[in-house]
C-alpha cells in the first residue's frame, strides 16, 4: 500500500504537476498529422492539435477541399499527408500519455476537440509539428497570442531551413499551405 501511494505521488510530480492546468490521457491512435484519438472518461475522443493544420493522409471532406483548392495531383497531396502522419507517429505512439490543455467539451466542425497537446517531456506537439515542418500554423481559428507568435516563428524557421515537408515536397507543401514562393 505504501509503495502504491509513493508511486502515485511520484507520478504526479513527474507527469501531472508540470501541467497542472491540463490532465493526462492515454493515446489510442495517431489518426493523421494533426489528429489523435485519446481515451477520455473511458471513451475514445478525437483530438485536434489546436491552431495547426497538417495535410490529410486519407481521402475525406477536408482532403477533397484541399484537392480542389490547391489543384495538386491526388497522390502528391496524399503523400504530404502520409509524411505528416508518419512524423507525428515518431513523436507519439499508442499507449503514451499526453497532457491536454483546453476545453474538452468544445468540438470543431469535424467533431474533434481542439486543444494544446504536450508529450511526457512537456513539449507541445502542436509547436513541434510546425517546427519540424510537417504542419502549418492555422490562422483561421482564434489562438492565444503567445502560442500564435511561437507558431509563426516556428513556421518561418522551418520554411527557411527546408525542414520536413518544406524540404522534400517544397513546391507542393507551399501550394497546400497557400504560401507563395
Amino acid at each position: 500500500m505504501k509503495k502504491a501511494i509513493f508511486f502515485a505521488f511520484l507520478w504526479f510530480f513527474l507527469v501531472a504537476a508540470p501541467h497542472a492546468a491540463g490532465r493526462v490521457y492515454p493515446v489510442i491512435e495517431v489518426e493523421d498529422g494533426d489528429t489523435l484519438v485519446v481515451e477520455i472518461g473511458g471513451a475514445p475522443k478525437r483530438i485536434q492539435l489546436a491552431a495547426i493544420d497538417a495535410p490529410e493522409a486519407v481521402p475525406n471532406p477536408k482532403f477533397q477541399h484541399d484537392l480542389e483548392r490547391t489543384r495538386l495531383p491526388r497522390e502528391v497531396l496524399l503523400a504530404l499527408g502520409r509524411a505528416a502522419t508518419a512524423h507525428l507517429k515518431t513523436r507519439v505512439r499508442p499507449g503514451d500519455h499526453l497532457v491536454l490543455e483546453g476545453d474538452l467539451n468544445k468540438k470543431d466542425r469535424y467533431g474533434r476537440i481542439a486543444v494544446q497537446v504536450f508529450d511526457a517531456d512537456g513539449r507541445s506537439l502542436n509547436e513541434a509539428m510546425v517546427a519540424d515542418g510537417f504542419a502549418r500554423m492555422y490562422s483561421r481559428t482564434p489562438v492565444e497570442s503567445a502560442l500564435g507568435e511561437r507558431l509563426m516563428a516556428a513556421q518561418a524557421q522551418a520554411l527557411a531551413a527546408g525542414r520536413g515537408l518544406w524540404g522534400r515536397y517544397a513546391a507542393a507543401a507551399r501550394a497546400w499551405a497557400g504560401i507563395t514562393p
